[in-house]
């Protein structure tokens, strides 16, 4: 049996009659007395003695009725169940974002929010690999690279810009210091950027940003660096204009779960706010 089953069994247990049966599940008369024995034919007996002026359910009937009571019971327990964890923004968002974004702009901002809504999840991915969304390993992404394929809901939510950047006691010589970069296996448009504007690669190569701020403000070397993340360092003059969007998406589908929608909805914003800091930069 399924649940299409119980329906019209139920309708016709309650109504003993085929067409009001049918007017109350909004279906013909015909389309209830096939369903009917389409499911005596599944459960190898008769439910209903047929008679001029309707169905009247049989013993096999009335001993079944009771099950499907209990079936019926459980299943709006659960719907309700799942309708109060909805209205209520109950539940785990995943989300996956750049590290430096999720550690310097994200986190310090969601505790308002995680305080209006106490029994919703946060899980944070971070890293540098791409997480799949249409695979479902996160609900909501930030991005640097808009995805081309997919049913993702897709909104640009700010422009990023980057500067070779420098301790403030480093004596600078494009030749000569040392550069902190990205492991060259990584490839990301700041390993472009640092060997385009000085014409090497990097002597100190990192596979995170976080370390290769650490460097840069040990002295160590200079690099390059998203803006929001070098106060207290001095920006170095180059020419090349570096600049990323910053896209925040969701599958398509996530858009009408209300603590997606959410949680999608509050990113969107804090971006907004932290605009001025992703892009210092006038060219």
């Amino acid at each position: 049996m399924n649940w299409d089953d119980i329906r019209f069994f139920s309708a016709v247990v309650e109504h003993e009659n085929i067409s009001h049966a049918g007017k109350a599940l909004g279906v013909s008369p015909q389309t209830v007395a096939r369903k009917i024995t389409a499911l005596e034919h599944k459960l190898a007996t008769t439910l209903f003695i047929r008679h001029p002026r309707g169905y009247r359910p049989n013993a096999d009937a009335m001993s079944l009725i009771d099950e499907v009571k209990h079936a019926e019971q459980l299943l709006n327990t659960l719907q309700n169940k799942f309708m109060n964890k909805s209205q209520r923004f109950m539940g785990t968002v995943r989300i996956a974002a750049p590290e430096m974004i999720a550690i310097e702009v994200l986190l310090p901002a969601l505790k308002p929010f995680l305080e209006r809504y106490p029994e919703l999840n946060i899980e944070l991915i971070t890293g540098i690999s791409t997480i799949g969304i249409a695979k479902g390993d996160a609900d909501i992404a930030l991005r640097l690279v808009r995805p081309e394929q997919g049913a993702l809901t897709i909104k640009k939510v700010a422009t990023m810009s980057s500067g070779l950047y420098a301790h403030l006691d480093h004596d600078f010589n494009s030749e000569h210091s040392r550069l902190i970069g990205w492991d060259t296996t990584i490839d990301l448009p700041a390993v472009h950027w640092l060997k385009n504007i000085t014409g090497r690669e990097a002597n100190i190569r990192l596979n995170s940003l976080a370390a290769q701020r650490a460097a840069i403000a040990a002295g160590l070397g200079a690099g390059i660096l998203p803006c929001f993340l070098a106060e207290g360092l001095v920006r170095l003059p180059q020419q090349i204009v570096m600049k990323e969007t910053i896209w925040l998406l969701t599958h398509a589908s996530n858009v009408s779960t209300p603590r997606i929608r959410l949680v999608y909805d509050e990113i969107s914003m804090i971006m907004k706010k932290y605009s001025a800091k992703f892009d210092p930069i006038v060219q």
